[in-house]
């Protein structure tokens, strides 16, 4: 399943407005992905996130706090289409490898508008397009900056007005079921659990003179900061 460019009608930026599985309907979770000619960019924040209002660096969380990170999900990587079948490879994941691919049945129930059925696992999504998102479209690959100041390969997407910033933590996580059961098993110390956590994807509106403004991220003390896209 090889493919160089993804087709025109993908590109852009979608949100997901549900997902359908094990009989339970999610219209809560905030899910966006941004798809270039290559590349994707997606960030999945549950509804039920605690208070971090206090919270100005990851270190200042919580316990509890921490462990509800755990519970978001996001990736990078490439996007290969053969046909209506997509996969989404990971190269970089804030879950852990759980060995299953990500691939999906998908149908254009309009130009704006996605139905995605999984293949290797049972569930439904509907996708809906940002209004002209497929403009301005865009993937650099620059240096980002972890919590120890150290630099790592990142990724910045645009897309419409949009952007994502996606910087991969310096570690590994064990291969596990969920980050939930790697840290149940594990047991980490706090400092490797804050370096587990220390992956940021941040999804924003594009300001003027080159900076966007951070609307939604990983890293919840980084939304409405702004950074710059240059």
């Amino acid at each position: 399943m090889t493919t160089h460019s993804v087709p025109s009608q993908y590109l852009g930026m979608w949100r997901r407005t549900l997902l359908e599985q094990a009989g339970v309907i999610d219209t809560s979770t905030l899910v966006l992905v941004i798809q270039t000619e290559q590349y994707h960019a997606d960030i999945r924040i549950p509804s039920d996130r605690p208070d971090f209002k206090d919270v100005k660096y990851l270190a200042d969380c919580a316990s509890e706090q921490l462990r509800w990170l755990a519970t978001q999900q996001g990736f990078t990587g490439i996007t290969e289409i053969n046909g209506d079948i997509s996969q989404w490879l990971r190269d970089h994941d804030y879950q852990p490898s759980n060995g299953q691919r990500d691939i999906g049945e998908m149908t254009f129930e309009s130009e704006d508008v996605i139905v995605e059925i999984g293949i290797e696992a049972e569930y439904r999504e509907i996708w809906q397009k940002i209004k002209d998102s497929q403009f301005n479209l865009s993937v650099s690959h620059i240096a980002g900056v972890d919590r120890h100041g150290y630099e790592l390969p990142a990724r910045l997407f645009t897309a419409g007005k949009q952007f994502a910033y996606v910087r991969p933590r310096s570690t590994v996580l064990p291969k596990s079921a969920s980050f939930l059961e790697a840290i149940d098993t594990v047991k980490p110390s706090r400092e490797l659990l804050l370096d587990w956590l220390d992956f940021e994807i941040s999804f924003g509106e594009i300001q003027d003179k080159g900076f966007g403004k951070i609307l939604h991220s990983t890293l919840p003390f980084r939304e409405q900061e702004m950074m710059s896209l240059m």
